[in-house]
């Protein structure tokens, strides 16, 4: 794989986890992102707290991505994308049946974080 287009996976990568967090932080109506962490067993504190955090990881690792190249880092956030698809599976599972697939999605991030664990240390 060539170094630009293994920058670009990291861009867009990046792009991804900055605008999820982003939206989270605020842009999303508050109250729904609260509703649906309620559903899975986190209301009150504890949803505002996974709220923040999670929006904030998500921002950390879309810096990260953007900066740092390294295994751990694809393999955390793999392993992220998968937590986050397994609760979403077993408390929200009708987001697998949205016509705009936010779950479905899922399966080409890990592609491309695959792609980068195969091949990005293997650049000079």
């Amino acid at each position: 794989m060539k170094p630009a287009d293994l920058r670009l996976i990291r861009l867009t990568l990046a792009l991804i986890w900055l605008v999820t967090g982003s939206l989270s932080l605020g842009i999303y109506p508050q109250q729904e992102s609260l509703d649906l962490l309620s559903r899975i067993g986190l209301p009150g504190a504890a949803a505002y707290t996974t709220l923040y955090l999670a929006a904030t990881l998500d921002m950390l690792l879309g810096v990260l991505t953007l900066f740092m190249r390294a295994k751990i880092l694809w393999m955390f956030q793999a392993l992220l994308i998968i937590c986050y698809t397994l609760i979403i599976s077993i408390w929200l599972s009708e987001f697998w049946l949205h016509p705009f697939g936010p779950i479905l999605k899922n399966l080409a991030i890990l592609v491309l974080l695959w792609l980068l664990y195969r091949y990005e240390s293997a650049q000079p």
